[in-house]
């Protein structure tokens, strides 16, 4: 049998078409079921609120990945071509270094041109005022997730179960809205068994080098103290 079911809370970065699953009716039977097809709507509005990053993280990632097949693609073919050449005995071009010297150099003019777009970014932030550095990062936050946010408040103010009640094959005439409490009864996360021990211990898990992470944190942190302080003593110096 085909159902309909509404996903009204918590997370769905983990569904995918193809995906198996358990689904149990009402009667309390268990089901073996597989997502055959994803409608695509907003849940929640923290939800909303992390989308826009997510997107960009899978558009870098797509890129990436299409940057890499390309040149693995354009070696290949390389190769392939100087072993036919090598095959019917006429001689390799010889190799230009002017053309890698340029593309060196393409390369470095363009990490230059970020470096220094970067550094006129922080210079600029770091001339603030101390109390607008964050006005700034919560503007900015405001400026990406906000309409996100604010399509997905007005999406979840338009939710209906009567749609994929009929679609189950109920006869429902009348509009049955979804507000939050409603939403939350619809659909419980994944809890485990009663009497059920987990174990979060891993034998075979990868030492962590958090180390390094925090030792950079805390010599940004330091930085920006021994500023912070510098602006100080030129302000009282100033007056």
């Amino acid at each position: 049998m085909t159902i309909a079911a509404a996903v009204t809370v918590g997370d769905v970065n983990g569904l995918a078409v193809g995906r198996n699953g358990l689904f149990i009716d009402r009667q309390g039977q268990d089901w073996d079921a597989t997502v055959t097809q994803i409608i695509e709507q907003p849940i929640s509005i923290r939800q909303a609120f992390a989308d826009p990053y997510k997107r960009l993280a899978r558009f870098i990632g797509e890129q990436i990945k299409k940057i890499a097949s390309s040149k693995a693609d354009s070696v290949n073919q390389s190769l392939a071509g100087g072993v036919e050449k090598a095959a019917e005995g006429s001689t390799p071009a010889p190799f230009d270094v002017a053309k890698f010297a340029g593309i060196f150099a393409a390369i470095g003019l363009a990490i230059g041109a970020i470096g220094t777009a970067l550094a006129a970014l922080l210079s600029s932030l770091l001339s603030l005022p101390a109390w607008q550095i964050p006005l700034v990062f919560l503007a900015l936050i405001a400026i990406i997730s906000g309409p996100s946010m604010f399509i997905a408040w007005l999406k979840l103010r338009q939710r209906n179960l009567a749609p994929l009640l009929d679609a189950n094959g109920w006869a429902i005439n009348t509009r049955a809205r979804i507000n939050i409490p409603f939403g939350k009864s619809l659909t419980d996360s994944a809890e485990l068994p009663p009497g059920s021990v987990r174990s979060l211990s891993d034998p075979y898990a990868k030492k962590s080098n958090a180390w390094i992470l925090y030792l950079l944190l805390a010599l940004a942190l330091a930085g920006l103290a021994y500023w912070f302080w510098q602006q100080g003593l030129s302000s009282v110096a100033g007056a």
